[in-house]
């Protein structure tokens, strides 16, 4: 028996192996591409059907993190580039390892890559010290999307190429943590000139003095964390899309026909030289640290005039708080609006935004040259106090009460209605009386009058309905009763001992101590039978 359970078994392992293997090589490339190029590597040894098939991936997922030390990973990757089918262009290529982008094999990889056409390159690198990144880094014909993070364990800055870097197809391009340039010198360093057709630039976490952004095609720039003091000259006709964040602009020399800016941070010295001409969409959130000094109020009002041809604004409290402690000074200053279509004032950023009031000269400012403008300003609901709590635990406690009132009215009546029990009682005799009776006649019969059995027969049937229908209404009553019961006293448990005292005590819910008898059930009546030890068992006189 157990060698058959082993055969089925490896049966079934090659079953599954040949399902496998019968795809083709593109869907088992695509497959494999999804995990590390050393679990690639190793599949060779499964059949002939994969001996080469890694060989020919277009997609290499390289990883130092599946290798103890940096050398043995350099000794692999010089293996999958040596045994590499070497006919087949290289689409995409991840790599992450421990160490500096000098090392040797860094620069032999991005040689190979280059020389075999890649199109989307990923480089992440851990390095422990200060280090330069190889210029064969940055010159490639074919890269359409390069993303570079360094993420250095110690604060030493990595150093990219000074010169413009050679990318003409480069479409997208993602910079993190890296040092564009180290001159404290004044003069503006150049390196996406060469980039005339890259479309979608970011930059986080990145220092730099000052930098010339020259592209023609640029349409979507993001700058996050910039860690100096930024001076920015774009010079990109096409660009629509300007975000950032958390970065400490001297000057920014933006486009006239920018249409979209997002701006997160400390208030800027300067926008633009000649302004925006044509924005659309705008989105501030600056943090003032709820200072609202006069200084800081002009500085936003000259920001504010600066982004007059916005139509779509979005500003935070903070703004509106710093320019409503000024109104004098509002007043000096004509509404620099004239297109506004909507002004969205956004609470999310200050817990205590209810306590925020807008002025009536921060609302001119905005509006008297936009009248038909939607303004929005939700502003969150304050917390309750202490006496609006009190005054909700009474209201919820008379709300209990008078829900077991009207429960406890509605059971006196269903007892009410169970004394009439007696007169069903009567009422089932007689007609108990009365089938005997017509039994007896029926029995005599039998046999005589077929015509009269019949009769018989049929108000016979009908006694037996009426009795049926007599024990159907008693016991719904009866269950009616019980139900009723268990829903009291069960609020009646789950309120606190004193407030129940109270209740039993001082209100007139109860009319008699028939109700009591009857909601303390005897003890087979409760499930489970400790629980009849919570409530007393006689009628309360000084409360349960």
């Amino acid at each position: 028996m157990e060698f058959d359970h082993d055969h089925d078994h490896v049966r079934r392992r090659v079953v599954e192996e040949d399902r496998l293997s019968s795809l083709p090589d593109e869907l088992i490339h695509k497959i494999l591409s999804c995990f590390d190029m050393k679990y690639a590597v190793q599949t060779c040894s499964l059949s002939s059907r994969w001996e080469f098939l890694w060989t020919s991936m277009p997609c290499l997922n390289l990883s130092s993190r599946e290798f103890s030390c940096l050398p043995k990973f350099a000794k692999f990757v010089n293996h999958v580039l040596t045994h590499r089918n070497h006919q087949v262009e290289v689409s995409s290529v991840k790599l992450h390892f421990n160490g500096a982008a000098s090392q040797v094999f860094v620069r032999k990889i991005a040689s190979y890559m280059f020389s075999h056409n890649v199109q989307q390159l990923t480089v992440v690198c851990f390095p422990k010290k200060h280090h330069e990144f190889p210029p064969s880094l940055f010159s490639s014909q074919t890269l359409k999307h390069f993303t570079l993070s360094n993420r250095p364990l110690y604060t030493s800055p990595c150093l990219t190429p000074k010169t413009p870097w050679d990318f003409p197809a480069l479409a997208t391009l993602h910079l993190s943590h890296i040092t564009l340039c180290d001159d404290h010198t004044e003069k503006s360093v150049d390196l996406f000139s060469k980039c005339v057709n890259l479309k979608n630039l970011t930059l986080e976490w990145f220092t730099v003095e000052a930098i010339d952004i020259i592209t023609p095609r640029l349409s979507n720039l993001v700058l996050i964390k910039g860690r100096r003091s930024l001076v920015i000259n774009l010079v990109a006709p096409q660009l629509e899309h300007l975000t950032i964040i958390d970065c400490s602009i001297d000057y920014l020399n933006a486009p006239p026909g920018l249409s979209s800016l997002c701006y997160t941070g400390d208030l800027p010295q300067q926008f633009s030289k000649d302004g925006f001409h044509s924005l659309n969409k705008v989105s501030i959130c600056c943090d003032m640290y709820r200072q609202y000094k006069e200084k800081v109020a002009r500085k936003a009002i000259k920001m504010l005039q600066e982004l007059h041809s916005a139509r779509y604004l979005t500003l935070n409290v903070d703004f509106i708080e710093c320019l409503s402690s000024y109104p004098n000074l509002l007043s000096h200053h004509p509404s620099p609006f004239s297109s506004l279509i909507c002004l969205t004032i956004d609470s999310s950023t200050r817990n205590d935004a209810y306590n925020v009031k807008m002025s009536t000269e921060a609302r001119n400012f905005f509006l008297e040259n936009s009248p038909n403008a939607t303004f929005i300003m939700e502003l969150p609901e304050p917390p309750p106090t202490k006496a609006m709590k009190q005054k909700e635990a009474r209201a919820k406690k008379a709300k209990r009460a008078a829900e077991i009132a009207i429960h406890m009215t509605e059971f006196q009546a269903l007892l009410d209605h169970d004394n009439m029990n007696v007169e069903r009682t009567q009422a089932k005799e007689k007609v108990n009386v009365t089938l005997e009776k017509l039994m007896a006649q029926s029995k005599a019969q039998v046999g005589k009058m077929h015509n009269q059995t019949e009769r018989l027969m049929a108000e016979f049937k009908i006694c037996v309905e009426e009795v049926r229908d007599l024990v159907n209404e008693e016991e719904a009553e009866v269950k009616a009763i019980i139900s009723k019961g268990t829903l009291i006293r069960s609020l009646l448990e789950d309120m606190p001992k004193r407030e129940r005292t109270e209740l039993v005590n001082n209100s007139c819910l109860i009319a008699s101590q028939n109700i009591w008898h009857h909601l303390i059930p005897p003890q087979q009546f409760l499930h489970p039978p400790h629980r009849a030890s919570t409530l007393c068992r006689e009628p309360p006189t000084q409360g349960c």
